[in-house]
């Protein structure tokens, strides 16, 4: 008989207080190094204090560490995952959604009257066509995740409002927009890449009337960094078990 106990105890009134001891005793951090990113950003520039941030964990996040100070929205499709939001971070307004293009206007209403200071896309799915849609949100950062398994190449998977990872590739690996599809989407609308994080997930963007002399623009030609995978292959590898599958060329989508 299977018997996870997680499982068991997320169905209880005994989560509650686990969620607020866990909240206590180890507070909610990025994955990797993306609070130290976001804590140098803030400071160079003037970023309202506000944030959205969607495909997240409950306990690994990349705003993890603005829950006290800013007023933010965190949404997932995880049930839990929003559960230890509302109960761990009372501050910060969480959503249970499986967002689509149909209903993804809940959060440019939550921008409309609001100085948006991040906006935060995880998804391992259609973050291109979302980020598409809500880069007119104006955000003074763009934080947005990269499949570096698609290499240089200015791609993105096509929209598909059931996108699952899982079922799409057995290798996982066929989701989202390389880094060459997402900066070209953020030039367009006044955005440069300001940094990458060394784990090769993240990439950081910021509004360029935000810049200064002393900043500079990176290209992703230069800035890019693989993803390690446990089995120890290289981007180039992940692509030749994933290339036969379809894909959309930005730079073709918006020449009129």
């Amino acid at each position: 008989m299977n018997f996870n106990l997680n499982e068991l105890l997320k169905k209880t009134p005994v989560i509650i207080p686990y969620i607020l001891y866990r909240r206590y005793f180890k507070p909610p951090n990025s994955q990797n190094e993306e609070e130290s990113i976001i804590t140098k950003l803030i400071r160079r520039f003037n970023v309202p204090k506000s944030f959205v941030e969607f495909g997240f964990s409950g306990w690994e996040f990349n705003c993890a560490s603005l829950v006290n100070e800013w007023e933010g929205l965190l949404i997932d499709g995880d049930s839990y995952n929003v559960k230890i939001a509302a109960i761990a971070y009372p501050k910060i307004k969480s959503m249970c959604r499986w967002l689509t293009l149909e209903n993804i206007d809940l959060i440019e209403k939550y921008a409309k009257y609001r100085e948006l200071g991040i906006l935060s896309i995880d998804v391992d799915g259609n973050d291109y066509w979302f980020l598409e849609r809500l880069i007119k949100t104006n955000p003074a950062l763009i934080i947005a995740e990269y499949n570096s398994s698609f290499g240089l190449k200015p791609i993105t998977v096509p929209y598909d409002h059931n996108f699952d990872r899982t079922t799409k590739h057995e290798s996982w690996t066929y989701f989202g927009a390389s880094l060459s599809a997402i900066n070209y989407l953020a030039n367009l609308h006044g955005y440069s890449l300001i940094e990458v994080s060394n784990s090769g997930i993240n990439a950081f963007f910021v509004r360029r009337d935000l810049m200064s002399i002393d900043d500079r623009e990176l290209m992703p030609e230069y800035a890019f960094r693989e993803r390690y995978f446990p089995d120890g292959s290289r981007p180039s590898q992940q692509w030749e078990k994933i290339k036969h599958l379809p894909y959309v060329d930005v730079t073709q989508l918006y020449n009129s």
